[in-house]
């Protein structure tokens, strides 16, 4: 049951999800100008970090249902540094040429493929309603198994809506979407880093 749950709320709002994680994902994926398969691999990763994270919120959910949830000011702390992180992530990457394009020369880290699961994971974090819903619901469950299975049936009914943006592998041809991409990503580095600022102000 609490996986049908955990599905069902994954498959109702997942489309708010990906409006989330779209704005981080899309424009490194158009960056990289993979094809169709690189994409999907690389979303797999983002996924798999995403995954973790969402582990891990299931894990403090419990955690929370156990004992006194934590004040209002020191959530808006700990994601104010979460936004900020993010943003780092993603203003290094799209303001550095880091040695070239990925699909010519490695560039460490920003090509590996750590960097998308980093990013996966660090969007897995993030404060978008449907999590915060899904918090509050594994939050009531008082076992850590079963809230660890419900964010994971969580995770499989948002991720129908992120598979497809493989597809954007069909545009790799056109060498200006890699540099609106990875231009795009600094911007949106940017607007994160902004909302991490105004968090932490309002801790």
């Amino acid at each position: 049951m609490d996986f049908v749950k955990g599905l069902m709320l994954g498959l109702a709002s997942g489309a708010v999800c990906a409006a989330y994680c779209g704005p981080v994902l899309i424009p490194y994926l158009l960056s990289r100008g993979g094809n169709i398969l690189n994409n999907l691999l690389t979303i797999l990763y983002f996924m798999a970090g995403r995954l973790a994270g969402y582990l891990l919120f299931a894990v403090l959910a419990w955690a929370a249902g156990m004992a006194a949830a934590a004040s209002i000011k020191s959530e808006k702390a700990v994601f104010g540094v979460i936004y900020i992180v993010l943003a780092g992530a993603m203003i290094f990457y799209g303001f550095k040429r880091a040695g070239g394009d990925c699909a010519v020369k490695r560039a460490g880290f920003l090509c590996s493929t750590t960097f998308p699961a980093v990013l996966g994971f660090l969007t897995g974090l993030n404060l978008c309603p449907p999590f915060l819903l899904a918090f509050t619901e594994a939050a009531r469950m008082g076992v850590l198994w079963r809230s660890m299975l419900f964010f994971a049936a969580f995770f499989v009914g948002t991720s129908v809506y992120i598979l497809p943006l493989a597809i954007l592998g069909l545009g790799r041809r056109i060498e200006a979407l890699r540099y609106v991409g990875r231009l795009a990503a600094g911007v949106m580095g940017v607007f994160y880093l902004y909302l991490g600022i105004l968090s932490l102000k309002g801790a």
